[in-house]
């Protein structure tokens, strides 16, 4: 749905979204800032991703630079598997949520080690809510 109206027309305002749980199955995500923008309410979001075999990421389109002013909670309950896309939407969460309290990112276990190099670059990444919290927990499958 995001798609034919991001071609054809635009995401109309949803006010009344507070709350919003969205599944992706394959890597057509990099719109997601233009939906959010239309849902200047939400608090509360969960992403889930599949991918379809040899698909590659896009990466998120920022265009203006939009602030998720009422934003708290951020969960992406099935992982990517693609370092630099799921670094680049976690990033984009902590750069442009102003009260943003907790992020919860799940990982499938070999990438949640305390050796891994995403999570010292997640620890990396500048967050505009001094009080987000991230909690990184295993991918339950």
């Amino acid at each position: 749905v995001l798609y034919n109206y991001s071609r054809c027309e635009p995401v109309p305002l949803l006010r009344n979204i507070t709350s919003l749980s969205a599944d992706f199955t394959d890597y057509r995500w990099e719109l997601l800032p233009v939906f959010l923008e239309s849902c200047p309410n939400l608090k509360s979001l969960s992403l889930g991703f599949s991918k379809s075999r040899g698909e590659q990421p896009e990466s998120i389109s920022l265009g203006p630079h939009c602030f998720l002013q009422r934003l708290e909670y951020v969960e992406i309950v099935k992982p990517m598997g693609d370092d630099e896309a799921e670094m680049g939407l976690v990033s984009y969460f902590l750069k442009n949520s102003t009260i943003l309290k907790k992020l919860t990112l799940f990982l499938f276990p070999e990438r949640k080690n305390e050796e891994s190099l995403f999570l010292r670059e997640l620890l990396t990444i500048p967050r505009l809510s001094s009080s987000c919290q991230v909690v990184v927990s295993d991918y339950r499958f």
